[in-house]
């Protein structure tokens, strides 16, 4: 069942090049930090998402791997905020073109988040889609990060 469910949230990314940390590809490394959530959760309806997938690991170790992978994501975004420190991306919120029906389209967004200020530096990648609204998901996720 939990395979399934890694699954089926790991096919809400499908066509992105940051699907490739999802679905429990580094479980097995302590410092990693994996959450995949879709179906009828409470947090995801009383959001306005779909789906919902988190991605934390060591910065040093996975910071590597994970900003080009952001980044090229990132490339076909319809709109971003996007800041670098020391020529290394440090946040960035894409607005990712939606999918689905123009009746009903699925936003997806993605945020990234290098905390090199942190005591153990860390990267994290969020993934989340629905009909949630560009502004509302920007706002949501500064609070999340706060």
């Amino acid at each position: 069942m939990a395979i399934f469910a890694l699954q089926l949230c790991a096919s809400a990314q499908s066509g992105l090049e940051v699907s490739k940390i999802f679905g429990g590809k580094y479980i097995e490394d302590p410092s990693v930090t994996e959450t995949m959530m879709s179906g009828d959760k409470a947090f995801l309806r009383d959001n306005g998402l779909s789906t919902f997938a988190t991605f934390k690991g060591d910065a040093e170790k996975y910071g590597s791997i994970v900003q080009p992978l952001v980044l090229a994501d990132g490339a076909h975004a319809t709109a971003r905020n996007v800041r670098y420190s020391s020529g290394k991306l440090q946040y960035a919120f894409f607005c990712l073109p939606a999918e689905g029906s123009a009746k009903k389209p699925v936003n997806r967004y993605l945020y990234y988040l290098h905390n090199y200020k942190a005591k153990k530096p860390y990267v994290m990648v969020i993934y989340f889609d629905g009909k949630i609204k560009p502004q509302d998901a920007e706002k949501l996720m500064l609070e999340w990060a706060n």
